[in-house]
């Protein structure tokens, strides 16, 4: 999915790209980004997913809750904004803060799934010409790229366990509704 995404985009090497969201998809897109030649920017709220994303290879966390990410992301491109966003949060606010960030004729692909009505104002990018791309999936060829980046230790697969990855099926519900706020979770394996 998150090597899909990259290859989707219009990242060249060189370019800054920002990632809102560094739950797993956004932890394996930071990575990806990172194999492509990109410097990541990520806003992140929870703690555990901060550290992450930097162990991963992000140049800078932002806090959403402490900072504005859109100024800052923008703040540390030189008034510019990153070349790509990936929205890889899904959340109502996420997709117009990705359009807010991308420079003029930069790109915003959607990673992530809104599982809810997202508000967007599409006059305010058109007139910056940003082109607006989805992401779903992967195709056989992004597979076989991503166990070679695995073999290749470009990603890792590790990165995304912590202590707390592994529940039994008696802790499924506790777990996932503890998922619906920032938490140090980053993925989530179910012991039969």
């Amino acid at each position: 999915m998150a090597v899909h995404a990259v290859r989707r985009s219009s990242l060249k090497l060189g370019d800054t790209v920002g990632v809102f969201g560094a739950g797993p998809i956004g932890l394996l897109v930071i990575q990806a980004a990172r194999a492509a030649g990109a410097q990541v920017i990520v806003s992140e709220p929870a703690p555990g997913r901060s550290e992450a994303a930097m162990a991963v290879g992000a140049m800078t966390v932002i806090d959403p809750f402490e900072q504005d990410a859109v100024e800052r992301m923008v703040e540390l491109t030189n008034g510019r904004g990153p070349n790509v966003v990936f929205d890889c949060a899904g959340l109502k606010n996420t997709l117009q803060q990705a359009f807010d960030t991308v420079r003029r004729a930069g790109q915003v692909v959607l990673v992530a799934v809104p599982w809810e009505p997202v508000p967007l104002l599409p006059a305010e990018w058109m007139a910056r010409e940003i082109d607006f791309k989805s992401s779903w999936g992967g195709l056989p060829e992004d597979w076989q790229i991503s166990l070679d980046l695995l073999a290749g230790g470009k990603i890792s697969a590790p990165s995304l366990m912590s202590e707390t990855s592994i529940i039994t099926l008696d802790e499924i519900q506790k777990t996932f509704e503890a998922l619906m706020n920032p938490t140090t979770q980053l993925q989530t394996v179910i012991r039969m």
